[in-house]
């Protein structure tokens, strides 16, 4: 990565992603990268004028350049007490990515929504001068798939980084409109997890994965918020 990308952003945990100017650069890391490159510039030029995604400016062998799009970070809104309205902003902003046919992908035949992947606050900026998604990053575990899976994702991500705000889930329910069996939800949870606990594993090792371990056995213990 060369200093003239520019200056690394906060929130990045997988990749590397930097900023200069109206750019940004994210250059993908780990197993897989080129393939998760691919997918995410697949997906930001299918849903460019249809969802709030970034622009690609230019592809690169490992990185793409970016616009760079003007916004509050969602997990930093949260913990300054917003956490109602950032949620119920994800849950509305979920049903319009599930309504898109995701014909894009060649494992589409019909069933299964549009999932993100890695959907939830910590992948979402707001409006600065409302509660409005004005970007949804991160696409390169996007795929077809079941619509509870990014629901129950951004739940995981409130419960495990943010557990003073999960009365804030109703939130996300309500803009969603829909709140599907808890079962269902902890199940969605535990295989998403559990297939980044192995993606983990495959780069760096078993004695990287003990974050993964712990956070599947939070899930196990956690039960329904009323």
């Amino acid at each position: 990565m060369s200093a003239a990308d520019g200056q690394p952003l906060p929130h990045g945990y997988t990749n590397r992603t930097t900023a200069r100017g109206g750019r940004v650069t994210k250059t993908y890391r780990g197993p897989g990268a080129v393939a998760r490159q691919q997918r995410e510039e697949l997906a930001l030029r299918a849903l460019a004028a249809r969802l709030p995604v970034a622009t690609v400016a230019e592809s690169r062998p490992r990185s793409l350049v970016l616009d760079r799009i003007a916004g509050r970070h969602g997990q930093d809104l949260i913990t300054a007490g917003h956490g109602d309205a950032v949620m119920f902003a994800l849950g509305a902003i979920l049903r319009d990515v599930q309504a898109i046919v995701p014909e894009f992908y060649g494992e589409f035949d019909g069933s299964g929504v549009l999932v993100h992947g890695d959907f939830g606050p910590q992948n979402a900026l707001l409006a600065v001068r409302n509660d409005s998604v004005v970007l949804l990053a991160d696409w390169e575990w996007s795929t077809v798939g079941s619509p509870v899976t990014d629901l129950a994702w951004a739940e995981f991500i409130v419960r495990l980084h943010h557990p003073a705000d999960v009365g804030s889930l109703q939130a996300l329910f309500d803009g969603y409109g829909e709140r599907p069996p808890w079962d269902e939800r902890q199940a969605a949870m535990t295989e998403r997890a559990t297939a980044l606990t192995a993606w983990v594993r495959s780069w760096k090792g078993d004695d990287a994965t003990s974050d993964w371990d712990y956070r599947l056995r939070a899930i196990e213990q956690w039960r329904e918020v009323t």
